[in-house]
């Protein structure tokens, strides 16, 4: 498995000049048939709902990849819910990227019915695609008297890692401290900073290219582009782009890069970014790569680094050749994942427990005072943290959790956090990936991305344009 996050790299290039789809060519996930998509296990072999079902029995956790614009992502987790209830019953929970733990008592007081849905989606911030791509999963869990966890970390103190560094949490309020996993969390696993490390660097140089290209009004992109990678490259037709002055689609581009961020803070960290440039302060990508004024945390997806557009980058959320190191899930067993019992005296976020083959690694010093790297992992762990706690909480809970997919695919991020809250919990890691033609399973695209990846329409319209929060 060679270049399992070339969607977001052609991705995000190709949001930078494809205008967003008009109002009347969004999409929902009612609106998804099986011919939308194909199922397959880590290996390419086909599979079906009733065998994804089928794998539930014997796992305690499911992750689903989504990508956060995609019909068949959220069809996909409507169908896990339910299958995941008619397999758990009233053990099963619904776990949410969408909502940040402090408003956990928001969303459980909805579920008891103590407030309104008004109210409810009034005070929780929920994602401004929440109507149309998550209230179903909710209203389910309501209707079914099921938890639903609001498991990720909020959006202000992953910035305040971005900015100033881990360390930065330190000064927070043991209120605030509640809301985020035990300090010090674990950094990045070497697989997984190796996956970041090469996404945002060819992200960052696929942006520059068009922003360049789009400077010198030349409306061709600066590398031939590789069809089927989310976006078509045979859509690329001149009444496709903006260039409204020159000008390319700059929301696409903040939706794909930084699915968490709204349009207003994408649009000041750009014009800081092209301060700096112009200074000659540059960028350094890589070992020691400074992000401290890129706001990551503040609008997920790339939730994924595929996160919005496709993927769950919260980092950029949502492009990149990432060549995956040696010891990736190549060959994964079909079997599901096995993790075991929450053991808080096991809980040492120095130690991390070796034997497992998605345990974090200890926490590392900070480089160069912000780092997205050490805010995407605040998130990972936080959901993870989330997990395991109800699960400590509720013995023999079962929970789905449903997050964009550089969060869980290939077995890193959140995957690893868990096993090292939780060590032995089994897992079922599904991924869902948008192509030019769901019939093809390419081996260097999409074996080992989980122990089924699914593969849909990406001609299908989106569900939302342009998210707002």
């Amino acid at each position: 498995m060679k270049k399992i996050f070339r969607t977001v790299l052609w991705g995000a290039l190709l949001s930078a000049v494809v205008a967003a789809p008009a109002a009347g060519q969004l999409a929902t996930a009612d609106a998804v048939t099986e011919s939308d998509y194909r199922i397959y296990r880590s290996d390419g072999t086909p599979a079906t709902m009733a065998e994804v079902r089928a794998a539930f029995a014997s796992v305690e956790v499911v992750f689903v990849g989504e990508l956060h614009n995609d019909p068949v992502s959220h069809h996909i987790e409507q169908q896990v819910l339910e299958g995941w209830f008619d397999t758990h019953g009233h053990a099963a929970a619904l776990s949410l990227e969408m909502f940040s733990r402090d408003v956990q008592y928001i969303v459980d007081e909805y579920l008891s019915g103590l407030i309104t849905d008004t109210h409810f989606q009034q005070a929780s911030s929920p994602w401004s695609n929440y109507k149309t791509d998550y209230r179903p999963l909710v209203e389910f869990a309501k209707a079914h008297g099921l938890p639903v966890i609001a498991a990720n970390a909020p959006r202000r103190y992953a910035n305040m890692v971005s900015r100033n560094g881990r360390t930065a949490l330190a000064s927070l309020s043991d209120q605030a401290l509640s809301y985020l996993a035990p300090l010090p969390y674990a950094a990045a696993s070497e697989r997984y900073e190796a996956q970041w490390n090469q996404v945002m660097a060819d992200a960052m140089a696929a942006m520059q290219a068009a922003v360049e290209a789009s400077s010198e009004g030349d409306h061709a992109a600066a590398e031939p582009m590789p069809e089927n990678e989310g976006m078509r490259h045979s859509e690329m037709r001149h009444g496709e782009m903006q260039h409204g002055e020159g000008e390319m689609n700059h929301a696409a581009m903040r939706e794909k890069h930084h699915p968490d961020m709204t349009d207003e803070e994408y649009e000041k960290m750009k014009a800081e970014k092209m301060a700096a440039k112009k200074e000659g302060e540059g960028h350094q990508m890589g070992e020691g790569m400074q992000h401290g004024d890129m706001q990551h945390g503040e609008g997920h997806d790339m939730s994924g680094m595929k996160h919005d557009g496709e993927k769950s980058c919260a980092m950029m959320e949502e492009g990149g050749e990432c060549e995956m190191m040696d010891g990736d899930m190549d060959g994964m067993d079909h079997s599901p994942m096995d993790h075991g019992k929450m053991n808080h005296s096991k809980m040492n976020h120095d130690t991390p427990d070796e034997s497992s083959d998605h345990a974090a690694p200890a926490a590392q010093p900070q480089h160069g005072g912000g780092s997205m790297l050490d805010a995407q992992s605040l998130w990972d762990a936080t959901m993870a943290w989330s997990i395991a706690d109800h699960m400590t909480r509720r013995p023999g809970a079962k929970v789905a959790h449903f997050v964009g997919g550089f969060h869980v695919e290939a077995g890193t991020g959140t995957p690893e956090h868990l096993s090292q809250y939780r060590p032995g919990t089994r897992m079922l890691i599904i991924s869902v990936q948008s192509v030019d033609d769901p019939s093809t399973f390419d081996p260097d695209e999409h074996t080992g991305l989980g122990d089924f990846v699914v593969l849909g329409d990406a001609s299908l319209p989106r569900t939302y344009a342009t998210r707002t929060r």
